[in-house]
């Protein structure tokens, strides 16, 4: 491996790779810079909101991403500085290294350090399977040294939301002791075996079918499906909560729907929360199921949502619905903390209560909804944000800075942030606008005619209608193209009439030929509508 005998293509790709472990080196030292942390890592309750924001912002990725990069380059510095050395020399490859980054997190900061030492002392001419097959076993046997607890009480006991690769689904995954799991399983699957027993008995006897709120059951003259109840019955299932009061939902769910999508005419899928996509015809179903709808007005060109004014120190509800459909996640870039969940409405420029004359107004230009996290941060001064103005129907943009003493000094970092879109409005506009320009490629596809008119003996000929005639007719080409034969009969020609006063008797219509509607129509002539 010290001096390899490479082919052109594969020495350019060696190069690649010893460049590439450089880069990641300097990528390290460049994160631990941004978090600095004295004493164990896991001393930290979590890693710093606003250094994880600046860390996201360097590496285009999220806040919640950009904490794990920080947690490497944390490691890589203090914990790996020998085969830190390595990676940077371009000696240990950069997969060999996030391997060991990612195989190790479950050690101490003393085990981690024992790793360096051993793994730095390794051989680079080893082959990468020997190499992973001995890290492994290295880890093993670091975790086995460790003064560990009880097994039983570090187990993880979790319940979290998965996206879902299927369009319109959605994963909730629940993990702890395997007894636990088990137990829960068993229950359920012995509720659901049991209501489904009940089922079929009801529709042997014709008794009233169980747990058939849609009458599906009664309908198809079968018992639902196993998977389908433990789903029932987990959704009924009530919380002991010991007297804990739930308060209630600050924002309804909002489905967003295209017009064009519930009335058929196009396939844009609508939006849960403004961040799941929604198949068409499940959101046609939503909307078709609910008796109230509430109209959100957006740019069609731009996708701006038009901003509802208010005067009020408490936003409105109107307000608060607005900013939901500006930032459906937390404000601050890089934090997808969705606002429906756990948010605080907050004034961009801090609003002075008691006197009104100070301060920012309470209008949706000066608000935005943030995490609890980011909204301390803020009130810290570690994010200064600033309302940049733009024209009314134009996506709003705001200005981030970040770091400590925002506002001032060197040692911030500077962002502008657009507002979110409806991206539907968008593009059915563009839809609409290619639709109207091959309209017009078809009218003059075709040769004008003009209005057929009495025979003169001292005329040459008919006189093509000028700018003020009355009326213009597209002829349409008939069947079989220029054959010899009588042509067919002509269907009558388009007319157009703008709607009258009911006080106003209407025009007759011309004999023959298209009134033009009154109106500066420009060279295309009027809509077709």
């Amino acid at each position: 491996m010290d001096d390899p005998q490479l082919s052109a293509a594969t020495q350019r790709v060696w190069d690649a790779e010893k460049h590439e472990a450089r880069c990641l080196a300097e990528k390290h030292r460049a994160l631990a810079d941004l978090y600095d942390h004295d004493g164990e890592y896991e001393e930290a309750p979590e890693v710093d909101s606003v250094s994880a924001t600046r860390a996201g912002l360097a590496l285009r990725v999220t806040s919640s991403a950009a904490s794990w990069h920080l947690r490497d380059g944390y490691q890589a510095v203090h914990l790996f500085p020998r085969c830190l050395a390595l990676l940077d020399s371009g000696n240990l490859p950069s997969a060999w290294f996030q391997k060991m980054l990612k195989s190790s997190r479950s050690l101490t900061d003393a085990s981690r350090k024992n790793l360096d030492v051993a793994v730095a002392s390794w051989s680079a001419d080893i082959s990468p399977e020997r190499f992973f097959t001995l890290l492994k076993k290295l880890i093993t046997l670091l975790e086995q040294r460790e003064d560990d607890p009880d097994p039983l009480t570090c187990l993880r006991r979790s319940v979290d939301l998965l996206p879902s690769i299927e369009p319109g689904m959605g994963t909730i995954q629940v993990s702890g002791p395997i007894p636990e799991i088990l137990a829960q399983w068993k229950q359920l699957d012995e509720s659901a075996r049991a209501v489904q027993t009940a089922q079929r008995t009801a529709l042997r006897e014709g008794t009233p079918i169980p747990h058939d709120p849609d009458g599906r059951v009664l309908e198809t003259g079968r018992a639902l499906p196993l998977p389908e109840l433990r789903f029932a019955l987990m959704d009924s299932a009530a919380y002991e909560l010991d007297g804990v009061a739930v308060p209630a939902g600050r924002f309804r769910l909002n489905v967003t729907v295209p017009a064009l999508t519930m009335l058929g005419a196009s396939e844009e899928p609508g939006m849960l929360e403004g961040t799941t996509p929604l198949p068409p015809s499940m959101a046609r179903s939503l909307a078709g199921g609910e008796n109230t709808w509430y109209r959100v007005l957006a740019e069609p060109t731009t996708g701006a949502f038009l901003p509802l004014p208010a005067e009020k120190f408490v936003p409105t509800t109107a307000m608060l619905e607005h900013l939901r459909l500006r930032n459906s996640t937390c404000a601050v870039p890089g934090c997808t903390r969705l606002t429906s969940w756990a948010s605080e409405c907050d004034h961009i420029e801090e609003c002075q209560r008691g006197n009104p004359e100070a301060g920012g107004l309470t209008e949706v230009e000066n608000l935005h909804l943030l995490c609890w996290q980011h909204h301390l941060d803020k009130t810290n001064g570690l994010l200064d944000p600033t309302r940049l103005p733009t024209e009314p129907t134009q996506p709003g943009r705001t200005r981030w800075s970040v770091g400590p003493g925002s506002g001032r000094g060197s040692d911030l970092d500077v962002v502008t942030v657009v507002d979110d879109l409806d991206t539907a409005s968008i593009q059915i506009a563009e839809d609409l606008e290619q639709a109207w320009t091959c309209y017009l490629r078809g009218i003059h596809a075709a040769d004008p005619a003009t209005d057929p008119a009495p025979a003169d003996p001292d005329s040459t000929g008919p006189e093509s209608p000028g700018p003020g005639s009355a009326g213009r007719v597209i002829p349409l080409k008939r069947p079989g193209g220029d054959r010899d034969g009588p042509p067919p009969e002509q269907p009558p020609p388009f007319y157009w009439e703008p709607p009258l006063p009911r006080d106003r008797p209407r025009r007759p219509r011309p004999p023959g030929g298209t009134e033009i509607p009154p109106g500066d129509w420009g060279e295309h002539g009027p809509p077709p509508f």
